[in-house]
């Protein structure tokens, strides 16, 4: 008893805490920076600065255009993912004004500094939008499925494609995309209408655990509906997370281009992507600062490209990706903090209230 008082208190504090760090937001984001500066440091170290040096010499501007441009088309294909998923079962209908805030706030501001990544501010536009927080949070989990719905088939055909043309990269790094396989039939075989049915059953009375396994199976069920309905139903969203994917990789590629021709295949840039960005900037907190510097650099360089090639072209797509959407980012934060602060306090008082 004196164990599980201890550990709801330890919980509530912690709680308490990151509310109170999140409310401070541009305090916050000198710990991303901290995170990518020092991240950046300890790899252009182990590059070295003379050969940083000779690299960044030889510069081609034209292909900053590519990244821009991708970054736009990223955007837009979130927003028609974003709505199409919260519309699934007759849930609640986004505007295209809400969606594109809550993907602006998500890529920005908040990705870098909310615990939560982005997600959260999706969360916050579902409940503005009349889903109550069950629904919300499967909502949430079901656009976090769709997106490697769209990006683990890629990239499986990418390490099919490499394996099949004999390129010289290292069967450990495309023979594990195989698990894409078990992994869909898994998701396929629990998100049936019967089970799904029985799994998502206890979703409010039982524990956290299974509380949390039954919104996961409940997030399937979502992204099962969107992929089996007519294309004309939810076509738009599969084909929002495919932009969202497409524009990105090819913001990174547009990066990698800007210090010379990468010499990397499709086939071998979607594979190094698809490592390196495992967990995606919106589900990291801090926007992934640090992390994806580091991840995608060496899985970059596992695919071939020179390292240093690897680490310059990275913090470019860094730039683009995560530090210039915090500009526009700032100004839908205000609102968002807002409902943020409703639906805390409605939420207690619902709690209060059982």
């Amino acid at each position: 008893m004196m164990w599980a008082r201890w550990a709801s208190e330890t919980r509530d504090r912690l709680a308490r805490a990151f509310a109170w760090v999140e409310r401070r937001p541009t305090l916050v984001l000198f710990v991303p920076t901290a995170l990518a500066l020092g991240a950046v440091a300890g790899l252009a170290d182990i590059a070295g600065a003379e050969r940083l040096d000779r690299a960044a010499r030889h510069l081609h501007p034209v292909w900053l255009v590519l990244c821009f441009c991708g970054e736009l088309v990223s955007y837009f294909g979130y927003v028609l993912a974003v709505r199409d998923t919260a519309k699934v079962d007759q849930g609640p209908k986004l505007s295209f004004g809400d969606s594109g805030r809550a993907v602006i706030g998500g890529f920005g501001v908040f990705a870098a500094t909310r615990t939560s990544g982005g997600f959260a501010v999706d969360y916050w536009a579902l409940r503005n939008a009349g889903d109550d927080r069950d629904g919300a949070v499967a909502r949430v989990l079901a656009l976090g499925a769709l997106e490697y719905a769209v990006l683990a088939p890629a990239a499986l055909c990418a390490a099919i494609a490499v394996i099949a043309s004999g390129e010289d990269i290292s069967l450990g790094l495309t023979l594990p995309w195989l698990a894409v396989i078990p992994g869909a039939a898994f998701a396929i075989w629990i998100s049936s209408p019967k089970r799904a049915d029985r799994f998502t059953r206890p979703a409010r009375e039982a524990g956290r655990l299974k509380s949390a396994f039954a919104h996961f199976v409940r997030g399937l069920r979502i992204l099962r509906s969107m992929l089996v309905a007519p294309p004309r139903e939810h076509g738009l969203g599969v084909l929002g997370a495919a932009l969202y994917w497409a524009g990105d990789i090819a913001c990174l590629w547009g990066a990698l281009a800007f210090f010379g021709n990468p010499r990397l295949s499709v086939p071998a840039l979607i594979i190094g992507y698809a490592t390196g960005y495992v967990l995606t900037r919106r589900s990291l907190p801090a926007g992934g600062a640090g992390v994806v510097e580091i991840a995608l650099t060496f899985a970059l360089h596992w695919m071939g490209l020179p390292f240093v090639r690897a680490l310059l072209g990275v913090v470019v797509y860094r730039l683009f990706n995560l530090w210039l959407p915090i500009v526009p980012a700032l100004a839908v934060m205000p609102p968002i903090d807002e409902l943020r602060r409703d639906f805390d306090a409605a939420d207690q008082a619902v709690e209060q209230a059982r």
